[in-house]
């Protein structure tokens, strides 16, 4: 992972030389580390944990070909980067067994590096991804839970030699957003942001649409966060808006989330693209539903949230919930 990653930020930065010096031109903007966990709700199966850390850059230079993809060439834009390490961990709900259970979803993790370019306007988002790493033990994440586990003095899992065959995993996916804001009073406001968005790899083909919803005091403005399922959004500011948010010292908001997704291939239920691994009859449309609430202070955020996942297999005997703790820092 430590090569993989060196190579998609070396790849990245040729991409999007120019004239001047680099470091002129890229703007470190926030960074964010996710903690995502199932233990919130007492289980321990399903997406069982999640973390990340990313880094979001302002690109303040538009002469860039590479964010033309986006679009919006005839309006006006603020631009960014994102780069980020992500590790996530799926396991059946019985994790004493050390055989096989076929009525249950595989053991799987998933260790990835994930570059992604926006592009906003004062009301409007895009986004496009390119996730790189790698499925099955290679990962890492048997170890990453297990070590873990005997930290906390926590039963280990027994059956990751269970787990998804090793595979290179590339995916890529597109985002699309757009925020409606509400001013009640001077302190007081509220946001809608709707979006769609669409993934294609092996290791996921989806498409997913949804509402965010926003209320509070002082509410960033911003696109939002969401868990990793959902796209780990890290909160891209509005045009025009980034150094804005932190004028006022607090900002207090309760947020709420609806979404569903049509679902064509998930790895992690359908097993290995290019070998025979154990799979289970997935369901072709899910839905999610969260709420959660984001606090600043100055330069630190902390957003929590929960979100559950409507059963994701046929035989999944119950929706599924995983809590998510965000920290971020703004620059």
């Amino acid at each position: 992972m430590k090569y993989l990653l060196i190579t998609l930020i070396t790849l990245c930065l040729n991409d999007l030389s120019a004239k001047e010096e680099l470091q002129n031109d890229w703007i470190f903007d926030k960074s964010n580390i996710y903690l995502e966990n199932d233990k919130y709700f007492g289980t321990d199966d399903g997406y069982s944990t999640g973390n990340q850390i990313t880094a979001l850059y302002h690109i303040s230079k538009e002469n860039y070909d590479l964010f033309d993809l986006l679009g919006y060439k005839d309006r006006k834009t603020y631009s960014y980067i994102t780069f980020s390490l992500t590790n996530q961990i799926f396991t059946p709900t019985d994790f004493n067994t050390s055989t096989l259970i076929t009525n249950d979803r595989p053991y799987a993790g998933w260790a990835y590096i994930q570059t992604s370019i926006h592009k906003t306007t004062n009301n409007e988002l895009r986004s496009l991804s390119l996730k790189i790493g790698a499925v099955g033990s290679k990962s890492g994440s048997e170890q990453i839970q297990n070590e873990f586990h005997r930290f906390i003095d926590a039963e280990i899992s027994q059956g990751w030699k269970n787990q998804l065959n090793n595979e290179l995993a590339i995916n890529l996916k597109y985002t699309q957003k757009w925020r409606y804001y509400s001013n009640i009073s001077n302190d007081f406001q509220s946001s809608l942001v709707p979006f769609v968005s669409a993934e294609l790899g092996n290791i996921a083909i989806n498409a997913t649409s949804g509402l965010m919803a926003r209320i509070g005091w002082n509410i960033p403005k911003d696109y939002g966060v969401s868990s990793i399922d959902l796209g780990a959004d890290p909160g891209i500011p509005v045009y025009g808006e980034f150094k804005n948010m932190k004028i006022k010292p607090w900002s207090l908001s309760f947020n709420f989330t609806a979404a569903a997704s049509a679902i064509a291939r998930d790895i992690f239920l359908d097993g290995n693209t290019f070998s025979n691994s154990h799979s289970v009859d997935k369901k072709h449309l899910i839905f999610h539903y969260g709420l959660g609430f984001t606090l600043r202070y100055n330069n630190i955020i902390v957003d929590v949230m929960e979100v559950q996942t409507t059963k994701q297999f046929k035989l999944q005997k119950k929706s599924h919930g995983v809590g998510s703790i965000i920290v971020s820092y703004l620059f």
